[in-house]
Formats: structure tokens, sequence, C-alpha cells
């Protein structure tokens, strides 16, 4: 099976607000992107082969915003000031990438990539914390959804909000 192409920042905002009774009966509506999809499917099995990309996705693939050139023709309104999506994202997935030491491109399992992130919590949320979102609420969803997911025993919750001086 060929490894689906993700971007990293699509992972951390799945798993900030992973809910593992997301409804089975789902279908996706035409025009939108692939988000609930694979949460669904990340919910099954975190040993999906991934190829981790700065720019469109499996997510965005369906989405009625993705132009043909690959680019997506939504603005992020509430930015000061607004900006079109793929100038936030881009630069975005390269600083995630970066602090996890991940080269664009590399294939590997969604559950290897999320083990890395693990590693590196508390401090990615200082990374991959949107305008408008609080660190310490996108550090919560981050250690509730590993948690949710495998990855993080639930004894390392409260050593995460120890070390990071949020509660």
């Amino acid at each position: 099976m060929e490894a689906i192409l993700l971007r990293p920042h699509h992972v951390l905002d799945i798993v900030t607000d992973y809910k593992p009774d997301e409804d089975p009966a789902y279908k996706r509506a035409p025009g939108e992107n692939n988000v609930r999809t694979l949460a669904r499917r990340m919910g099954q099995s975190l040993d999906i082969e991934a190829r981790f990309v700065v720019g469109p996705d499996f997510i965005c693939a369906p989405c009625s915003h993705l132009r043909p050139d690959g680019s997506c023709d939504r603005i992020l309104e509430r930015h000061d000031p607004p900006e079109a999506m793929d100038h936030y994202n881009n630069p975005l997935d390269r600083r995630v990438l970066g602090y996890l030491s991940i080269a664009p491109g590399t294939v590997m399992t969604i559950r290897a990539f999320l083990e890395a992130v693990n590693e590196r919590v508390p401090g990615i949320e200082d990374i991959c914390t949107h305008p408008g979102q609080q660190r310490s609420a996108r550090l919560a969803g981050l250690i509730s959804g590993l948690i949710a997911l495998g990855v993080r025993p639930p004894a390392l919750h409260a050593d995460a909000e120890a070390g990071s001086g949020q509660s």
C-alpha cells in the first residue's frame, strides 16, 4: 500500500481534537475535506504509512477549496492581517517538521510520528498553537489525544502539566 500524503499540522490538529466516540456512520459530504475520515482511520490503527509533506495532502484532496495548482483558495480572516491559508500552513508544517527533526517527504507510520510528538510534549505546543488558540488548551488537547490513541500512558499527563508550568 502506498503511503498517504499528510501535513504534520493536520495530524496534530486531529490529535488535539480527537474524539474516540466519533460517529462510525459518518460520511464525508461532497467538497468536504478528509479530516474526519483520517481521524476515524487513526482510531482504528496508527500503523498507516504516511509521507509527511509541506503542501496539499490526503486531507486536502477532496476539499472544494483546493485549486488545480495544489494551492488553497481559503483566506484566514481571523488572522491579523488576514492571510492565505497556504501562507500560514506551509511555514507551520516546516516548523513542526524541523522541531521534530523530520525531513519533508519522510515516510513513517502515523504511530512513529506521534511517538516523536509525544517525546516533545510539552514543548511542541509552542510551535503548533494557532493564532487565537491558547497554548495550554493546545497542550491539553495533544495530551488527551495522545492518551486516547494509546501513544502516551495516562500517568505522563500529570508529569507534562507539572513540567509546563500550566494547569
